[in-house]
């Protein structure tokens, strides 16, 4: 057995593996820059986000996918289903990704970007400003909220929305039997559960189904109400979202997730090719809500278990259905 990181391996993960080492002295464990893209085509095993597409044709042995985070949507998704390949993540940003989603939904109602930008420059608001309702923030608490996604991620978001006295209604694109904590009510129609909330929360991977899901059809109808996306940007249609910001048909926005992102020979790039990042009423947020050094041990930890796992039983404790992509 043979497994190749082809993923950044910190002092954390160096760690963990020499245990695996201790745990499975029979498996080879590839670590080593020099050695990593030289062994993919022969691993029974990668732990990747991604893996480069001119390798494809030579592996041959492959049996596992080790993403070391939530999502897959980076991943050679045909060559995987093709070859019967499984794949395994982890899911421990998920309570970071919920708490990003309600600061963002906070600092618009807030108004905490605004006031900070205004006192920095001697600019009062309040009491000590017009002293006028309109001079006033608002907040969330007893607001009725979409969460679209009830994965891990929605229903840390939803929990959190409890402590707001919110009533939460979910979305799932299948029927439930069982009741989800911290949900009042889960329906398998978006249009109801986008007409019955002031706020909503998407949290969807990328998939087949859900790319576009938010058209421009369906941002054009959210007439008042605030969107926060921390799931994938290409869930929601990109000049859908702008055109529904700038005309004011949404309140407003949280985005984390993007259509634009750096890479190499383009460092510094706009988040998408419309001008959403200047207008009044969004908060930007560069995909870093699963970015903390609390999930970061978290997914380490989870992917570490999940390889252990798979080494002892033959199945890793989280997996992805690779047709639904989650």
């Amino acid at each position: 057995m043979k497994i190749v990181f082809y993923t950044k391996l910190n002092r954390l993960w160096l760690e963990k593996i020499e245990k695996l080492r201790h745990e499975f002295p029979e498996v080879d464990f590839v670590t080593e820059k020099e050695l990593v893209k030289g062994e993919i085509k022969n691993a029974d095993a990668i732990v990747a986000g991604a893996i480069p597409q001119n390798v494809l044709p030579d592996i041959k042995n492959l049996k596992i996918i080790f993403v070391p985070y939530a999502g897959v949507d980076a991943l050679p998704l045909d060559f995987i289903r093709e070859n019967h390949i499984r794949i395994s993540n982890v899911h421990g940003n998920a309570p970071y990704v919920a708490e990003r989603a309600i600061a963002l939904t906070l600092s618009f109602f807030g108004k905490i970007i605004e006031y900070h930008n205004d006192l920095k420059n001697s600019q009062w608001h309040g009491l000590w400003g017009k002293g006028t309702v309109d001079d006033t923030w608002d907040s969330i608490q007893g607001r009725t909220c979409a969460v679209i996604g009830t994965g891990q991620i929605g229903r840390q978001i939803a929990k959190y929305l409890k402590g707001f006295d919110c009533r939460v209604i979910g979305f799932k694109k299948r029927p439930v039997v069982e009741k989800i904590e911290f949900f009042d009510e889960i329906t398998t129609r978006l249009n109801e559960a986008l007409d019955r909330s002031n706020l909503v929360f998407v949290t969807l991977p990328l998939t087949q189904e859900t790319r576009g899901m938010f058209s421009a059809e369906i941002l054009a109808t959210m007439k008042g109400k605030f969107l926060v996306n921390v799931g994938r940007g290409k869930v929601v249609d990109e000049e859908g979202l702008y055109q529904a910001l700038r005309k004011g048909v949404l309140m407003g926005a949280g985005i984390d997730t993007w259509y634009n992102y750096p890479g190499k020979g383009k460092p510094n790039v706009t988040p998408s090719k419309y001008p959403i990042h200047e207008l009044p009423n969004v908060v930007l947020s560069p995909h870093t809500a699963g970015f903390t050094p609390q999930s970061m041990r978290l997914n380490t930890d989870q992917a570490i278990d999940n390889i252990r796992s798979f080494l002892q039983t033959g199945k890793a404790k989280f997996e992805v259905d690779p047709d639904l992509m989650y």
